[in-house]
């Protein structure tokens, strides 16, 4: 039986910003206009790498604040967070900020958390609300521990880059020997598109799975003290 390491990353952020249309543009190139409330979806895919079976898990969460007990409970079992905002809504950007600050007071391991910051919906240029150059300066001015990038997920600009990004920062080293299966899907994804204007691709021969179980198969990420909690590995790019 293959060596196996389940990873979780959450997917937070206030409602309307594009969570599920990240996700969905990741997993399966798609994007749908429609707005359908989240309430909790998990997405699950398996991967084999170099015979270690690396089973991810994507838990996709509501944008509200009904539901608090089940985001600290997201918050206690994941590997690794994306945090997203709209740039059309300043408003989202402050949800980011307390989602994070929450992040931190309840994560004792808070300094080995991959965490990526994303500005969606680059493509509404013209109601903008928030300046790159205002989440930069926030986040070097809280020191906040993370990557961060803005994208579109409507035209699927800068998706890929986020989970590579998550995979660079990532601290489980099976996890990190995803990265070459991310650059083949980059490369392509990028051929299939200047082929047929779409493009696709397929990590394994099992396809995702979706579950709204929150803790399903899922352990408890390892806690570890961290030795300079000052520390800020904040990268911009």
């Amino acid at each position: 039986m293959d060596d196996w390491e389940r990873y979780r990353l959450v997917v937070l952020g206030a409602g309307k910003v594009g969570k599920t249309s990240i996700i969905s543009q990741f997993l399966s190139n798609k994007f749908d206009e429609k707005y359908k409330e989240t309430v909790e979806d998990l997405h699950c895919r398996e991967y084999n790498v170099n015979g270690h079976c690396i089973k991810v898990d994507i838990l996709d969460t509501s944008g509200t604040l009904q539901f608090p007990a089940m985001r600290r409970l997201s918050i206690s079992t994941a590997h690794a967070f994306l945090l997203v905002y709209s740039v059309d809504d300043h408003n989202s950007m402050q949800v980011v900020r307390q989602i994070y600050e929450q992040i931190r007071e309840q994560r004792v391991n808070f300094d080995e958390l991959p965490i990526v910051v994303v500005g969606n919906k680059t493509d509404r240029a013209e109601f903008r609300e928030v300046e790159e150059i205002e989440m930069h300066d926030l986040i070097v001015r809280e020191a906040w521990h993370c990557n961060f990038l803005e994208v579109s997920a409507m035209e699927n600009l800068g998706i890929l880059e986020i989970f590579q990004k998550l995979l660079q920062m990532a601290k489980i080293p099976v996890a990190r020997e995803l990265s070459p299966v991310l650059k083949r899907r980059m490369s392509e994804y990028g051929y299939k598109r200047r082929k047929d204007g779409r493009g696709s691709f397929k990590e394994s021969d099992k396809e995702m799975s979706r579950s709204r179980s929150l803790m399903r198969r899922t352990g408890r990420p390892k806690v570890k003290q961290s030795q300079d909690p000052t520390k800020s590995d904040c990268v911009i790019s």
